[in-house]
């Protein structure tokens, strides 16, 4: 569990990170509890979104800093795991605009099956996912 004031810590920061999406048309920006309807659209559209998605990155476990090569080796590890997924993905940049933390990359994974995407979070030792559903806003989902 994790002590309350260190979750709304990192919730404060999880909030203000910008959760970029690689489409076709560039980039999309997603921001927890911020919903548009365009979003949804080119979710749809551009990268195969039926119903439901979630953004994974491995970087960073726990979100204690890890460094360039250990985050490289996680990001291998990912990317081997979802080009072995029959699910449409497309790459994603967890990133603060404050620049005060580093990238973080990882994945949009579109439509994943029940409970999968939280399985991949806990596996790389993530504190929360961004997760979605469109017609409704991103959220975090904590996986304590």
């Amino acid at each position: 569990m994790i002590p309350a004031e260190i979750r709304a810590n990192w919730e404060a920061a999880y909030r203000r990170t910008e959760y970029r999406v690689e489409l076709q048309a560039g980039d999309l920006v997603l921001r927890v509890d911020s919903h548009q309807a365009a979003d949804d659209e080119r979710l749809r559209r551009e990268s195969g979104v039926q119903t439901d998605w979630a953004i994974v990155t491995p970087c960073n476990p726990g979100s204690q800093p890890c460094g360039e090569a250990e985050n490289t080796r996680l990001l291998e590890e990912l990317n081997e795991i979802v080009q072995h997924l029959d699910l449409h993905c497309a790459s994603s940049i967890n990133r603060d605009p404050q620049a005060q933390w580093p990238d973080e990359p990882g994945f949009l994974l579109c439509d994943p099956p029940p409970g999968f995407a939280e399985e991949l979070g806990r596996h790389f030792r993530q504190n929360a996912i961004l997760v979605g559903t469109l017609g409704e806003a991103p959220r975090l989902l904590w996986l304590e």
